[in-house]
């Protein structure tokens, strides 16, 4: 590809339900979830998207991928597992590194763009 790739902030079309909330790590509330890939690199290690989700609760155990967040709409607070509270609302930024333990209390429908990153070392080109 040769070209950039747009992920429109609004107004997008083609949203498939997704899950990525599993089951068990679900505390409370009904997620919908929807989303679209709008760019995988030819690794497939890289992926840029748009993610939506309605109000819950959930848990990440140990997050497997390093991922930037960018919130477009919605209200998220994450609580570490070290019990230190993070709050995030539209225009804010952030970064859920590999490992990552957490809970996602999305406090109203949330909107995001995001970019993860699955690759197990990238440095060094291992894979």
């Amino acid at each position: 590809m040769s070209t950039t790739v747009r992920i429109p902030g609004r107004d997008v079309s083609g949203l498939e339900p997704t899950d990525y909330i599993a089951p068990e790590a679900l505390k409370s509330g009904e997620p919908n979830e929807r989303g679209r890939s709008f760019y995988a690199d030819q690794t497939g290690q890289l992926d840029a998207g748009y993610w939506e989700c309605d109000v819950n609760e959930h848990v990440f155990e140990a997050s497997p991928y390093d991922e930037f967040v960018h919130i477009l709409e919605g209200d998220l607070e994450v609580t570490h597992d070290d019990g230190s509270v993070a709050a995030y609302k539209a225009g804010d930024s952030f970064v859920m590194p590999r490992g990552c333990a957490c809970t996602w209390n999305v406090k109203a429908p949330l909107r995001k763009v995001y970019v993860v990153l699955t690759a197990n070392d990238y440095r060094d080109g291992s894979t």
